[in-house]
């Protein structure tokens, strides 16, 4: 009996050193991880404030919205709060594919009692390269979350279902991104100095224009000035992508199913951007159909009337893409009296088709836009001696156009007399302003022009 509990009191003992060395090994590794994440990890500091800011609501969350950073810099969750009397949050980030809003929408379902959903569907995360989730451009995305997701099941299951196995080591260990910068001491500085300021310890984004505030909002008093824009998409891209439908459909169905209301938009950008699609309604269309065969609400705002909301000014946007804070006021209030209302009530706001909103708009140039180098199938000279600018307007025979070429270093060039033509090239050398002169070919005595640089 002695040796025989003497047997026991050792195996026991062997199995508390093995576990204690177990846990031991566990900490270890987890301070090294935290060291090394310390001195080389770059921080997305938008993603890291977003999700601190996102976990101090949690349990108190209504109404959520996902998507790209046209939701943070477009919607104003103060004002939604003080219309529709929810918690309003803006759950969204940079390039935000929708395979990250379907595994954000499960993380805020299950700390909060979601009662809707609004989930903008930007063009460029569900075109193109964005829109293959396979491609590592596209999988970085979603680094943007899971790096900030709390432990849990839901952050496990999102790691998993984001990236490949070969991007596993870079998804869970930041670090490991940066083993580049391995020897590099000013790197190492940089990123202490940096987790050493005030502003990280206290979660602040503020660089004197911009500033991070409650609830995911991007408030900005910068303004549009460069009305040249480089072309993003070209017209076969502007469809879904079949990653992109999966998760579009995923999420509605998660929605049906856990009773949660969703409805789907399209943030409002500056047209020079849509235009220079020259395909928008392919996109919209997609979008549409999976709407309508569900029986859900999608509000294309890049589609409503002027009348309705006259958005498409410089003074509204930071950028191209993006409204400022005075555009965003503007928008959150029209976004509440149209979403707090039935569809059948709303189509009054909307063109039925972007096309027939460039028909029935008013004559009108908002800048230009430049094809990328490599689509030579629409360049017709040397694309690495000449870049394809076009000008954008909504209308293709109503207008003609004066063009005067106004370089840094040289005299004023008269490149184009008074013609319909809206093409034309030029050095991807040269800068200076291109001046654009344009007239109603029904009336030639009012001109209008505009400045832009290139």
């Amino acid at each position: 009996m002695i040796r025989h509990s003497l047997f026991i009191f050792n195996f026991s003992r062997k199995k508390c050193k093995a576990v204690f060395l177990f846990l031991a090994a566990v900490i270890l590794f987890m301070t090294l991880v935290k060291a090394l994440n310390y001195l080389y990890w770059q921080e997305d500091v938008w993603c890291r404030n977003l999700w601190h800011n996102f976990y101090g609501h949690a349990k108190n969350i209504d109404y959520i919205y996902l998507g790209s950073s046209h939701v943070y810099n477009d919607i104003n969750p103060e004002i939604l709060d003080e219309k529709n009397g929810k918690n309003n949050f803006n759950l969204s980030s940079p390039y935000q594919r929708v395979i990250e809003s379907y595994y954000c929408l499960k993380e805020a379902d299950r700390r909060n009692k979601i009662e809707k959903v609004y989930l903008e569907l930007y063009y460029v995360p569900s075109t193109g390269a964005l829109g293959n989730y396979q491609d590592k451009s596209s999988i970085q995305n979603s680094w943007r979350n899971t790096d900030y997701m709390k432990p849990s099941f839901c952050k496990i299951e999102a790691i998993f279902g984001m990236n490949p196995l070969r991007y596993y080591p870079e998804a869970v260990f930041p670090f490991i991104r940066y083993r580049e910068h391995l020897e590099e001491g000013d790197w190492i500085k940089g990123r202490v100095d940096e987790k050493s300021s005030e502003n990280y310890k206290n979660y602040i984004y503020n660089d004197g224009t911009t500033e991070y505030r409650d609830k995911g909002y991007y408030y900005t008093t910068r303004e549009l000035t460069n009305l040249l824009f480089a072309r993003d998409r070209i017209p076969g891209e502007m469809s879904l992508t079949e990653d992109a439908e999966k998760y579009l459909r995923k999420i509605i169905e998660y929605c049906q199913e856990k009773d949660i209301s969703i409805t789907l938009f399209s943030s409002p950008i500056y047209e020079i951007q849509p235009l220079s699609t020259e395909n928008y309604d392919s996109y919209a269309n997609g979008v549409k159909e999976i709407a309508a065969e569900y029986g859900v609400a999608y509000y294309d705002f890049n589609l409503v009337k002027e009348e309705y909301l006259s958005v498409q000014y410089p003074e509204y946007y930071m950028d191209v893409g993006h409204l400022n804070g005075k555009g965003a006021e503007l928008f959150t209030y029209f976004f509440h009296q149209v979403v707090s209302s039935e569809w059948k009530e709303n189509k009054k706001y909307f063109y039925n088709s972007y096309s027939e909103k460039l028909e029935k708009s008013k004559e009108r140039v908002y800048g230009l836009y430049s094809y990328g180098a490599g689509e030579t199938e629409l360049e017709p000279d040397d694309p690495d001696k000449t870049q394809r600018m076009v000008i954008a307007s909504n209308r293709d025979k109503e207008l003609e156009y004066q063009v005067f070429m106004m370089p840094d270093e040289g005299e004023t060039v008269l490149l184009q007399n008074y013609s319909t033509n809206k093409q034309f090239n030029i050095s991807p050398q040269e800068h200076g302003i291109c001046k654009i002169v344009w007239r109603s070919t029904g009336d030639k005595e009012k001109t209008k022009s505009m400045e832009v640089r290139y």
